[in-house]
């Protein structure tokens, strides 16, 4: 499945648990969601994101003394610690060995507990997140009702340093593979503030260089890899220097057909022209240049002057290169969605856009 698949699962998922929270169920009785890709496709961020969807979902269940932050998110960093400190530090009370409460254990308040990179741990850290996954507890130690475990890793053919999951935790998952996706890394992207020649030239390559993953190169493209190859470009570097920064990071073959669309994204007509006379800017003759003047238009697109950039659109013989500019455009600004020349284009295109 696709990222925007994947996060509408997990959304999914966290209202039917509080649901049979709220009808008094036990954890046992929960779905716990596991994504499973390639490294650098951005699984931490689709958590994030869901967290901020989810609304006031689950605040009746909060105790009156909690202090209510929304939905949050909390990393159990099961492939780094010790299992003793994972488990809990163990103490003397009363002439009784007891176990800490492990610090990362959330104790009140609403969330997703991610198990973020669960293969990466080792066995014994795995069977301590089993009776997270069943049980919502490690030892004495429960989660409140409104936290949600939720977890993701690497396949073993990604050479990540996995480890072999135990049958029993595998048979406790919700198993989901998710898959690289260009549409919607563009719209997080946009929102970024990330270059947009970057976005646009993933566009234009979502086949080719949004994402390869190679178990043996350094460097491959990925979607992560290009949101850091938007740093590298901010480094103000001479040409050279910065093509092999570039390279560093999304590897030679993407690096080298990038360049090409550089120098097509330098050459573009004059955004400031297009937009004082949409109805007489020169039109884009191939794939690549229409990409470029996209993502261009997209940036600069603001509500007051998207009445030009859509009237610019309507004259482009490809509908679907409009798509692609509104999209990212409205991202980045979803102010433009309220502006009569959007409602004007969205009417106009509905089928083309229940396609993204």
């Amino acid at each position: 499945m696709n990222i925007p698949e994947f996060a509408r699962v997990v959304g999914a998922v966290i209202h039917h648990n509080i649901a049979v929270a709220r009808d008094g169920g036990a954890p046992r009785d929960y779905l716990v969601p596991m994504a499973w890709g390639d490294p650098g496709l951005g699984k931490t961020e689709i958590i994030e994101s869901v967290t901020g969807e989810l609304g006031d979902l689950g605040r009746d269940l909060l105790p009156a003394k909690d202090d209510d932050h929304g939905w949050q998110v909390a990393y159990a960093d099961l492939q780094t610690r010790d299992p003793a400190e994972l488990g809990g530090l163990p103490w003397i009370e009363q002439g009784r060995a007891i176990r800490c409460r492990p610090d990362w254990l959330p104790t009140q308040g609403r969330g997703l507990l991610f198990l973020d990179e669960l293969p990466q741990a080792g066995v014994a850290n795995m069977n301590i997140a089993a009776g997270l996954i069943r049980d919502h507890r490690i030892g004495e130690h429960v989660l409140p009702p409104t936290w949600m475990v939720v977890a993701a890793g690497n396949h073993a053919h990604n050479r990540a340093g996995t480890t072999t999951m135990p049958s029993q935790v595998r048979n406790r998952l919700l198993h989901l593979s998710i898959e690289a996706d260009v549409n919607a890394w563009a719209a997080w992207a946009a929102r970024r503030g990330v270059a947009p020649m970057l976005i646009a030239y993933n566009r234009l390559r979502a086949a080719e260089y949004h994402h390869r993953f190679s178990a043996t190169d350094n460097a491959y493209p990925s979607p992560r890899s290009w949101a850091m190859a938007d740093r590298v470009l901010q480094l103000s570097l001479p040409e050279a220097l910065q093509r092999e920064c570039v390279t560093g990071v999304v590897g030679g073959p993407a690096s080298a057909d990038f360049t090409g669309f550089q120098q097509i994204f330098r050459s573009l007509p004059d955004i400031d022209a297009i937009l004082l006379n949409p109805g007489a800017g020169p039109l884009p003759e191939d794939p690549m240049t229409s990409y470029a003047l996209m993502g261009a238009l997209a940036h600069r697109a603001t509500p007051r002057n998207f009445g030009a950039v859509i009237d610019y659109l309507d004259r482009l013989p490809e509908q679907e290169f409009s798509v692609v500019c509104v999209l990212d455009a409205t991202a980045r600004d979803e102010r433009l969605t309220l502006t009569a020349p959007y409602q004007r284009w969205a009417a106009a295109h509905g089928a083309m856009l229940s396609g993204h």
